[in-house]
């Protein structure tokens, strides 16, 4: 059988030299100074959320039939979607810009014996490749490719 252990039993044998104090939270927490980008940055994460709900109710109606996605795509006419992916669409470039600024910082010093590209060549190649990728979806989504 067990018992339950003696309450000070990880205690240390005798107290430290300096008391710690009392966790507390900063002064400009959640919404000032730098924390203001942090925050925003955490708050994407319930617009992703929202975000893959809609695509999940879009694809549900599908299988559903006819009159169901027309029920979609009218829903998705009003403004208040309008006004949600559009703040959706502001979301999504602000975490990108954050990640590329984070990318040229996680890059290696040396790539075997080629040393990589200064940080604004890179930025400008991860910029240039979104704008591409962007534009060649757009194209698709579009009807005009495929």
């Amino acid at each position: 059988m067990s018992r339950n252990a003696h309450p000070d039993a990880m205690a240390p044998s005798k107290p430290g030299r300096t008391r710690t104090a009392p966790p507390q939270l900063p002064d400009q927490f959640p919404f000032g100074g730098r924390y203001l980008a942090y925050t925003l940055f955490d708050l994407t994460g319930i617009l992703y959320l929202l975000l893959g709900f809609l695509v999940l109710c879009a694809v549900w109606s599908l299988g559903s039939g006819e009159a169901a996605w027309n029920g979609v795509l009218e829903r998705n006419r009003s403004m208040l979607y309008v006004g949600f992916h559009a703040i959706a669409l502001v979301g999504v470039i602000f975490v990108g810009i954050r990640f590329f600024g984070f990318f040229p910082k996680a890059q290696p010093p040396r790539i075997g014996p080629v040393k990589p590209p200064p940080k604004p060549v890179i930025l400008a190649m991860l910029y240039a490749l979104w704008i591409g990728v962007t534009a060649f979806l757009s194209i698709v989504l579009a009807g005009g490719i495929f």
